[in-house]
């Protein structure tokens, strides 16, 4: 799996995500902001804080978490 090298969240609630293989992914946030996992991201200032853990996971302090395996197949579906 690639790893992750930058994230730059946006405002309309994407995030740029640059991965070690010269990928780019624009994965769009907004349907998961419903879900109970991902809700208190609905907070902008909450959303922009995601930081990279480990080289495959994305963070929000200890609000929620996603990892890259995960959105690449939310992708490929």
């Amino acid at each position: 799996m690639p790893k992750i090298l930058n994230v730059i969240p946006n405002d309309d609630y994407t995030l740029h995500v640059c991965l070690d293989n010269m990928h780019k992914i624009i994965y769009d946030m907004k349907p998961r902001l419903k879900a109970i996992r991902f809700s208190n991201l609905a907070d902008f200032d909450k959303f922009k804080s995601v930081k990279i853990e480990n080289g495959n996971t994305l963070v929000w302090d200890d609000l929620c978490q996603i990892t890259i395996d995960e959105i690449i197949n939310n992708i490929e579906r």
